[in-house]
């Protein structure tokens, strides 16, 4: 290996052979690698000590190669494929330092990245190049890893069924392919444009989508809305379009994914119009309570239902429960949960009896999907209720005159255990008295002493909350 210099250069008007050393202390202490390489042949005159503990050859060793014996593509890339890239057309005279890249193989047979700066360098009336190489492994694995995530980007992007588009300020720069289905033009003459053109006019002007065109430069948060979406040929869609914040190219934008939820919002529509049918239903002894009710969903559609069935002329039983989850799939397993409790009517009247058929059903047919409720028997020719609780714990009684009285009935959600236990409760009463049941999203918002009050209090407080649940409740008042 070549050793330090050190140097002795303290003459005011140094001798060519003290210029000389006085360079050599530069070159070898310099920290860069650096190589000295004559332009004619390609022969490696001279390295330095950075140069040698780079590569792993001594310096009598780099005398002995040319510089293209560095390259590891040695056999396409020659003397003449370097001697065109260090030096300008024409080679010698004056000309700019040049940058380039190539890929370097060390004495051990490591392959380097190398990025490689030249000059020419007059050296005691000699013409060199003088050549620095810096090492660029870690950067271009970064800039591969880096297009390697783009182009995986890219292509899960093309197979997703929803349209993608990134937009930023206003302009749409990207689209994927199915985006030209769902706009109905090719994605060339989608990018520069607007997004705004394609929402219909009511939309355009809400807070939800200035918010979204705010959030072009700015948004920091994801985010998912609805929108209608106006296509250039009239055709009309619902739209969820959610969106998150990103880096491309370079600029802030936000990626849009659209999903047409046209055809569910109709299948909703549908369903919520099945539920509101089905919570219009009157007390079926009117002439033996009046019922008040409030049912306020969180969502289009409640996972919060109540039933009521008429045993004979005296006696009425009753569920009110909540399902997990939302939606349709609530809504189905509310239809479902109501045939099951028609069919354990058909063995049982007692609530814990129901209550313990519909929990067998529920493990059989419900799945993982649990059920909260609470089931009550109300007597009229005895006078008494009965009730039993399954993951819906609590209601109130109220005996006319008297301070409301909070009853516990304990038991786990239907489908949560397939020996759950649930218990009942036996209540005597009397004209006007009265009984409220009532799901968990009220028990969030009023106390024991307000949800006895009457229902006008309870939809005027509501109106002045955001709803976390979905709530209901049932107010029966003996005649």
């Amino acid at each position: 290996m070549s050793k330090d210099i050190v140097c002795k250069n303290q003459h005011s008007s140094p001798s060519p052979s003290q210029c000389m050393e006085h360079y050599g202390c530069i070159y070898e202490n310099n920290h860069l690698i650096t190589l000295v390489v004559n332009p004619e042949t390609g022969t490696i005159r001279d390295a330095n000590r950075a140069a040698c503990l780079f590569y792993g050859y001594e310096l009598r060793e780099f005398r002995k190669l040319q510089i293209a014996d560095l390259n590891c593509l040695e056999t396409e890339r020659g003397l003449g494929h370097f001697l065109k890239q260090a030096l300008a057309a024409g080679g010698g005279g004056m000309q700019k330092n040049r940058v380039f890249k190539e890929r370097h193989q060390t004495a051990s047979g490591q392959i380097i990245d190398v990025e490689i700066h030249t000059g020419l360098i007059t050296l005691l009336g000699s013409l060199n190049i003088y050549t620095v190489i810096h090492d660029i492994s870690d950067r271009v694995r970064s800039e591969n890893r880096l297009k390697e995530s783009e182009e995986r980007y890219r292509d899960l992007v093309e197979l997703c069924p929803e349209a993608i588009l990134v937009y930023s300020g206003g302009t749409i720069l990207f689209a994927n392919r199915q985006s030209e289905v769902m706009f109905g033009k090719p994605r060339n003459e989608l990018l520069g444009q607007s997004i705004g053109a394609y929402f219909s006019e009511e939309d355009i002007s809400s807070a939800e989508y200035n918010s979204l065109r705010s959030r072009g430069m700015t948004g920091k948060d994801c985010f998912r809305i609805e929108q209608r979406f106006v296509r250039y040929d009239g055709c009309i869609y619902d739209l969820e379009i959610s969106g998150a914040p990103i880096m491309y190219e370079e600029t802030k934008a936000l990626q849009l994914v659209f999903r047409d939820i046209t055809e569910s919002k109709k299948e909703i529509a549908s369903a919520v119009k099945l539920q509101e049918h089905r919570h219009a239903v009157a007390f079926p002894l009117e002439q033996r309570a009046v019922l008040d009710k409030l049912y306020i969903p969180a969502a289009a559609l409640s996972g919060d239902f109540f039933i009521f069935q008429k045993l004979d002329e005296q006696r009425v039983i009753g569920m009110i429960g909540d399902v997990t989850g939302k939606g349709i799939t609530a809504a189905l397993n509310i239809s479902a949960l109501k045939v099951l409790f028609s069919g354990s009517l058909l063995h049982y009247t007692e609530p814990v009896q129901v209550l313990q058929e519909l929990n067998r059903k529920a493990m059989q047919f419900l799945g993982e999907d649990y059920t909260a409720v609470c089931c009550f028997h109300l007597d009229f020719s005895m006078g008494r209720l009965q009730a039993a609780g399954a993951g819906i714990n609590e209601f109130l009684y109220v005996p006319q005159g008297h301070k409301v009285q909070k009853m516990t009935v304990k038991g786990a959600p239907l489908g949560m255990f397939e020996n759950s236990e649930f218990d009942q409760i036996t209540l005597p009463f009397q004209s006007g008295d009265t009984f409220c049941f009532y799901s968990d999203g009220m028990d969030l918002l009023f106390n024991s002493d307000e949800l006895c009050l009457d229902y006008n209090y309870l939809v005027n407080r509501i109106c002045l909350n955001a709803l976390q649940d979905d709530c209901t409740w049932l107010s029966l008042k003996i005649k």
